[in-house]
């Protein structure tokens, strides 16, 4: 049976990547450099998804500290670099795009991850032969949970809006889905905070990434 869609968009982190133990780690190495308090996983998980500066921001305010951001982020980006490729691939995902692939499905990640962290960990995750586009957080002047990225990459690959998805696990993915007025799925295993997952809108909320494939 066809796939409905000629174009899949996915999230990076919580979707198709666990990478919260090694942002965890990074923001805590950036804490311990400034003699601040550290956090466990499920604290830093629920930090996680509005974008690098965001994610110090909250970490920093939870330990009281007034210190520059402009001044932390640098640091801090050393350290997500040293835990970028720590991140491991959720079951299934690789054999999903490689079904997809296989199905002449365009595909494409949209992150709000750095784009300088996304291809590596792709590649060593070997997901990245099968992904056409890439945009991070600082590829464009706005990111999710703008329509603009998702937008820019379904004009990318010349498809029509009815015929492109967004598979992602948080409210950015959902707004920015509906704001380029896309279908999308959301997957129950990722890093969705408050975000009421069976009553967000999306076509369908998916346990495992292969569950993708039966759309």
């Amino acid at each position: 049976m066809a796939f409905p869609y000629s174009l899949v968009i996915f999230d990076l982190d919580g979707t198709l990547v666990d990478s919260a133990a090694a942002i965890a780690d990074s923001v805590n190495r950036t804490l311990v450099d400034w003699k601040l308090p550290t956090y466990d996983t499920a604290r830093i998980t629920g930090w996680i998804g509005e974008g690098s500066r965001k994610l110090i921001t909250y970490a920093f305010e939870a330990a009281g500290s007034k210190a520059d951001i402009d001044e932390v982020m640098p640091g801090f980006l050393v350290h997500y670099g040293e835990t970028a490729l720590d991140g491991t691939a959720y079951e299934g995902v690789v054999e999903t795009l490689s079904a997809l692939h296989a199905r002449g499905v365009k595909l494409a990640v949209c992150t709000n991850k750095n784009e300088e962290f996304i291809r590596p960990l792709l590649q060593e995750r070997g997901m990245l032969q099968y992904i056409d586009w890439i945009v991070g957080a600082n590829t464009l002047p706005e990111r999710k949970p703008s329509g603009v990225p998702l937008l820019h990459i379904v004009k990318e690959a010349g498809v029509a809006p009815a015929r492109a998805l967004m598979v992602g696990d948080s409210e950015s993915d959902m707004l920015a889905a509906r704001d380029a007025k896309l279908d999308y799925v959301l997957v129950s295993y990722g890093y969705p905070k408050s975000l009421d997952l069976k009553n967000a809108g999306a076509r369908v909320v998916i346990d495992r990434m292969p569950q993708l494939l039966d759309l």
